[in-house]
């Protein structure tokens, strides 16, 4: 009787583990799907639409980066979730763990880089050369390269326990033989996170001061253009009246009366003036031109200067915007790798750490442990929505794969 219960205990708790898994599986199939289309579009936008952008290097590695982390990321986890208490293949187990960390990493070590260059950028006001930006990706795959080995050492295929009851055999970090290596990594993963983490708010805190101190300026200085300006636009107005006042003054007699004026021998062949006797139609003729020179000589030199001013305020609005947007993906980046960096921690300080788990529980912190795939297909969406020029390009690289069908049919 005792071993009926506890057989449909079993079976209960497993029907219940198995509803919230596949729960998890829709969620990753939705990472999987998202992060493939996304990450590729933005590949196609700078394969076709935006080559050779300096400040825009290292985007398209982040975009592989990040569609393999998704591709990754998401069959793997897939693969244990569906395989929670079946996993037998020690080696597959620890190729799963290495690739996940590997591909995870490279995008990490990315998004440190592009810190780098966007806090040389505004801060420093130093450019990298390309050689430098090519190392700077070949440092950040070694470093993740070495950084994903121990994963592979630490993790293998446990026998799994219920209320002490064996119930099969999950992939994941190893319970025996290894556990102090995999302490001393755990908290190595966590120091490197942490300081991961404190680099990028500091090399992001910076920029953020800069263009902070910067905005405040440019309000200052708008303040002082926009009196400047009020007053530059009076001056033309002021000659005008002068000159026309004075022209008029010579038109009179002292007596108040009009006479006709001597015509000058340069005016003979301008053809806009004809004396008259008339000094109505002669006023009228001669005031269009001192109008017009008057304002050409007060306004010429103003349109040049507030064409470069809005080209300059342009490009230093969407340099602070684009740089805006990096932080704003980095924060995101940071919120989704902390929960990956805890349960990795747990692992390590408690080898039975997910044996002590509930089914919902568990259900959940598989769920927080897959949140680091989020970081590489929101990248996309962030693009589309801060980043004006990307924006435009994809929509010209819409239209232009329209108008290529249309043709073609």
């Amino acid at each position: 009787m005792d071993l009926n219960f506890t057989n449909k205990s079993e079976e209960y708790r497993t029907q219940d583990m198995a509803k919230h898994l596949m729960a998890n599986v829709v969620v990753l199939s939705l990472y999987l799907i998202i992060g493939v289309i996304g990450n590729m579009i933005v590949l196609a936008v700078y394969r076709f639409q935006m080559k050779g952008k300096e400040e825009r290097y290292f985007i398209p590695f982040l975009a592989v980066s990040d569609m393999l982390t998704s591709v990754v990321g998401s069959v793997n986890c897939i693969m244990l979730d569906v395989m929670q208490t079946t996993f037998t293949n020690n080696i597959l187990c620890k190729i799963v763990f290495y690739t996940i960390a590997l591909t995870a990493g490279i995008s990490l070590f990315l998004l440190l880089s592009i810190a780098v260059q966007r806090y040389l950028i505004i801060c420093r006001r130093h450019r990298l050369n390309l050689n430098t930006r090519k190392i700077m990706v070949a440092v950040s795959v070694c470093l993740s390269v070495a950084c994903s080995v121990p994963f592979a050492v630490n993790y293998g295929v446990n026998e799994h326990f219920i209320e002490g009851r064996l119930v099969g055999y999950r992939c994941g970090r190893l319970k025996h033989g290894v556990y102090l290596s995999g302490l001393v990594y755990a908290i190595f993963f966590i120091t490197l996170m942490l300081f991961t983490v404190l680099a990028l708010v500091f090399l992001y805190g910076r920029v953020g001061w800069v263009i902070f101190k910067h905005f405040n300026a440019q309000k200052f200085k708008q303040t002082n253009v926009s009196k400047e300006t009020s007053t530059a636009e009076k001056l033309p107005n002021d000659s005008i009246t002068n000159n026309l006042q004075s022209k008029t003054q010579e038109l009179k007699n002292t007596d108040g009366s009009y006479s006709t004026p001597t015509v000058n021998p340069e005016w003979k062949n301008d053809s806009s003036i004809e004396p008259t006797q008339s000094s109505d139609v002669y006023t009228e003729s001669i005031v269009p031109e001192c109008s017009s020179s008057a304002a050409k000589n007060g306004n010429s030199t103003q349109p040049k200067r507030l064409k470069k001013t809005n080209r300059s305020k342009k490009r230093r609005r969407f340099k602070n915007k684009f740089t805006l947007m990096f932080i704003l993906i980095t924060a995101v980046s940071i919120v989704c790798y902390m929960p990956v960096g805890m349960v990795v921690l747990l692992e390590g300080i408690f080898p039975d750490f997910w044996e002590r788990l509930s089914e919902t529980v568990a259900a959940t912190v598989l769920w927080l442990y897959h949140t680091y795939i989020i970081n590489s297909i929101v990248n996309p969406i962030i693009y589309a929505f801060m980043d004006a020029e990307f924006s435009t390009a994809l929509k010209a690289l819409f239209e232009k794969c329209k108008c290529s069908k249309n043709y073609s049919k």
